[in-house]
């Protein structure tokens, strides 16, 4: 194929509406979810229990499928008390970066393999990956680990409410039945069964699929690397290298190339929002208000198309941070250089191993 054919691929399937219309109902929920907390956190003078208690909020509402209560209850849940484990680890680790780079591979590579359950399972290793390195980034602000969890765990409960109370009238009637006809003896397996037989699926993954298992470890050791990085060279905001890896590093080179696309118009946009608004205002509400408006597009829009998340979920992450560490255009700038060298490691590292390895790409995992 010729390489003008495959960018426009590249662009067709970054862009591919996978539903018509948006979801209001769940932008609004998302908003409440994500801006809430960070607003409350910055009236009341606690930024620091506003930002994680919005990343507890966001992460969870994230994780929450669309369809039948059990699944959205069951991811739901489960993504809360993993990420809320996620960040109780990474800010014990903090002060020290090699503890951090361990800790870091170890989460990592064991968050990836949840992809073996689908990309509900992906997803949810997504955002247990990306709070672990966002909250070891960040410095917790006089917060000791219980504070920093217990908020965490609250905006999580939070996000979690709201997205399964949003998704109820989305329930599918083929699940719906689904379900109805279950309803003796998978609807009543008690959650130890539930949770052994996951547990099983996993460790016979690791064991077994050598592509997902080969990607869990090359991910973790590339997450683990940059963080090493910032850490040596105390690269300010320098979080944002290891956190775009994990965002672009896809299994198979083409879905990596996609996620590149999307994460790099991510980036693009929360800088431009963010210089937009500091010409213009500069105030603090400002980006608390643009934050909430972009986490209503990021929930209301995501049913559309996977990349509505990607593309959102930068800038929305952008003026989180912003809107209580403001620094001036130079934050976003900055951010914007960081997230460009982690695409570019992402990519180059993802290219070197399937230069090396071309039988690799020929199995496509779920990329969410």
């Amino acid at each position: 194929m010729s390489e003008p054919a495959t960018g426009q691929r590249l662009w067709v399937e970054a862009f591919r509406v996978e539903r018509a219309g948006i979801d209001p109902l769940a932008g609004l929920a998302g908003a409440v979810a994500t801006g809430g907390p960070l607003a409350l956190g910055v009236a009341v003078g606690e930024p620091a229990i506003g930002v994680i208690g919005c990343f507890g909020g966001l992460n969870a509402a994230l994780a929450v499928p669309r369809g039948p209560l059990r699944e959205r209850l069951g991811w739901g849940i489960g993504a809360a008390l993993l990420c809320t484990l996620a960040v109780a680890l990474s800010t014990f680790v903090q002060p020290s970066a090699v503890a951090t780079v361990v800790a870091a591979f170890l989460l990592v590579a064991l968050a990836t393999a949840l992809r073996c359950f689908g990309p509900d399972g992906g997803l949810t290793g997504f955002v247990i990956g990306a709070i672990f390195t966002i909250t070891a980034g960040i410095p917790a602000e006089g917060l000791d680990v219980g504070e920093r969890t217990l908020w965490f765990a609250a905006g999580s409960a939070i996000g979690v409410v709201l997205m399964v109370l949003a998704y109820a009238r989305d329930h599918p009637l083929d699940a719906a039945h689904s379900v109805t006809s279950r309803a003796g003896a998978e609807a009543a397996l008690p959650l130890r069964a539930v949770l052994a037989d996951g547990a099983r699926q996993l460790r016979e993954t690791l064991a077994h699929d050598a592509l997902l298992r080969a990607h869990a470890l090359r991910l973790a050791t590339v997450v683990a690397l940059t963080t090493a990085l910032y850490r040596a060279f105390e690269l300010e905001h320098g979080y944002w290298i290891p956190l775009t890896v994990l965002a672009v590093l896809q299994p198979d080179e083409h879905a990596s190339r996609v996620r590149a696309l999307q994460r790099g118009l991510g980036t693009l946009i929360g800088t431009v929002v963010i210089a937009l608004l500091i010409i213009l205002t500069g105030q603090q509400w400002a980006m608390v208000a643009a934050q909430t408006l972009c986490a209503f597009g990021l929930f209301a829009l995501f049913a559309r198309g996977y990349f509505w998340l990607v593309v959102l979920l930068t800038p929305t992450a952008l003026l989180t941070i912003s809107a209580v560490d403001y620094e001036g255009a130079g934050i976003a700038l900055q951010r914007a250089g960081w997230s460009a060298v982690g695409i570019v490691t992402g990519l180059a590292i993802g290219e070197l191993v399937w230069r090396l390895a071309p039988h690799l790409p020929s199995v496509r995992r779920p990329v969410r």
